[in-house]
């Protein structure tokens, strides 16, 4: 099932109003269920604002493709840039297409191998190396760059884009390399599963059964997709 013929259960009982939902009450997918949950890279983060806002997407979501589009470029530019709150992404495949989880596998590979190998003494550091921009890059993509081959591919292009000089508007590290056989072994081995399988039980465990799910200051906003009403959110938690 792709996500252009994907179709939002209705009437379902969710946190998120509008998006891709389970049936009724959501249950883990099958390939995680035998997973053992383990954080093996950061939750990739914007901002450090004191306001937290913490979304659950699905890559192959329609809704999750609305809100990347018309609802997060507005948070990076008017919040997230002036350290106004603290942007965090969590996976929660609801099998919106059927390479979900392989989307979501291959991004954490990707800000695995470019992430930056240390902190700050203070504690901080850059946990997301490209993770954002390959993130964007999948979700924007078609159902050709969702195969193995195409998403090694958009690995590849990033590779090429980051060989033409940093982007001073970045928070990717400069230095950090992308092998796209990095993102293939990823695929082959399953091997950020325990990671996307913690993601997907914090959100369960947060009452998450459909996306994209947005928390601000841990209260769940009705209209994910609506600009409006996560900007009003974001403003009363100011």
């Amino acid at each position: 099932m792709h996500r252009r013929s994907f179709l939002a259960a209705a009437g379902v009982s969710s946190v998120a109003l509008a998006g891709c939902a389970t049936l009724f009450d959501a249950s883990m997918p099958a390939a995680l269920e035998d997973v053992d949950p383990e954080r093996q890279v950061p939750t990739p983060t914007q901002g450090d604002g004191e306001v937290t806002v913490a979304v659950y997407e699905d890559l192959g979501c329609s809704h999750c493709l609305d809100f990347e589009t018309d609802v997060f470029p507005i948070l990076e530019d008017e919040y997230v840039a002036t350290d106004e709150i603290e942007f965090r992404h969590y996976d929660f495949p609801v099998m919106a297409a059927d390479e979900s989880i392989a989307m979501a596998n291959a991004a954490r590979a990707v800000q695995d191998v470019t992430r930056g190998d240390g902190q700050d003494e203070d504690g901080s550091g850059e946990p997301n190396g490209l993770f954002f921009d390959y993130k964007h890059a999948v979700m924007t993509g078609d159902d050709e760059d969702w195969t193995d081959d195409g998403l090694v591919t958009l690995a590849e292009s990033l590779e090429s884009d980051a060989a033409g000089g940093p982007d001073p508007d970045s928070d990717s590290d400069p230095d950090s390399d992308l092998d796209p056989d990095t993102v293939a072994t990823a695929l082959e081995n399953e091997t950020y599963y325990p990671t996307l399988a913690a993601d997907w039980e914090r959100g369960d465990e947060r009452n998450v059964t459909g996306t994209p799910t947005v928390f601000v200051d841990g209260e769940s906003v009705d209209r994910a997709t609506d600009p409006d009403a996560v900007v009003e959110a974001i403003e009363d938690a100011l």
